[in-house]
């Protein structure tokens, strides 16, 4: 069998040691490199012979340790799933054993949390996005989080917060208001808010304590642009009673209330006929 003639330190990486055999010609040969906790748990020394099965075992041993480190490097920049990890040893060619081995020993020495991640994952999402609960439950999701671990991070987002960044948002909108109904408008706030994942309940309290109605003539204004619009085009096809009917449900449809229609159709059709 083998004999370990020398170990020494590898000269870029100080923590990984190349191992020789005494060769057929009475020169160390380089046999195989391991880490430094490879090296001290296994006892690997000068003198010691070793078989093939133990050589092959501790090369699987060190890239195992291999994986382990670049999970430690991985997880270092920020917190990660578990599937994320799995994701990452396995494109860097690991085999499913190693990776489970790896899993293990992360959760043995908490470097792996899940719930733990959870709750920093929701949190920095409140901060940091315009997302609602159910938005941030998807990505939890797709990232493995089991649904414990999903409802114990979501228990952060409380639907006072939701209120809290919902109206801060609608604050920002209204300079789109002047241009469309009240009604469209407030309609289309809670599809986009629906999209972003913020509940049903939380989209209507801030709604209903946020978004002022607009003055009756600043929603006239909003009617009478895009009357003005609906009107250029629809002359182009219909006169006299058909295209006061035409203007009338094209408006009606956006949302208008019928007394600001029929000023309009009053004011701009029917003083021009």
């Amino acid at each position: 069998m083998p004999e370990i003639s020398k170990i020494s330190i590898q000269k870029k990486r100080t923590d990984r040691y190349n191992i020789f055999f005494k060769g057929a010609s009475g020169k160390d040969e380089y046999a195989f490199s391991v880490g430094e906790d490879t090296l001290i748990t296994e006892g690997l020394r000068k003198g010691l012979t070793l078989d093939d099965v133990k050589i092959n075992e501790l090369k699987r041993k060190d890239d195992t340790n291999k994986a382990f480190n670049k999970a430690i490097h991985y997880l270092a920049q920020r917190m990660r799933s578990e599937l994320e990890v799995r994701d990452r040893l396995a494109k860097a060619d690991y085999d499913p054993e190693q990776i489970d081995v790896v899993i293990a020993r992360l959760y043995k020495e908490n470097l792996l949390n899940e719930k733990a991640f959870s709750e920093a994952f929701v949190l920095t999402k409140k901060q940091t996005a315009m997302k609602g609960p159910k938005a941030i439950e998807r990505e939890l999701k797709e990232k493995g989080i089991k649904e414990q671990d999903r409802l114990y991070g979501l228990s952060f987002y409380k639907e006072a917060d939701e209120v809290e960044k919902i109206a801060k948002w609608i604050g920002k909108q209204h300079t789109k208001q002047k241009k469309q109904s009240h009604k469209l408008f407030k309609l289309k706030l809670k599809q986009q808010l629906m999209q972003k994942g913020f509940s049903s309940d939380a989209i209507q309290i801030a709604i209903e304590d946020s978004l002022e109605k607009l003055p009756e003539e600043e929603e006239y204004q909003a009617c009478y642009l895009q009357g003005e619009k609906i009107l250029k085009k629809k002359l182009r096809k219909y006169t006299g009673y058909d295209l006061i009917q035409q203007v009338k449900m094209s408006l009606y449809q956006k949302g208008f209330p019928i007394d600001l229609i029929e000023r309009f159709i009053n004011e701009e059709i029917k003083t021009s006929e």
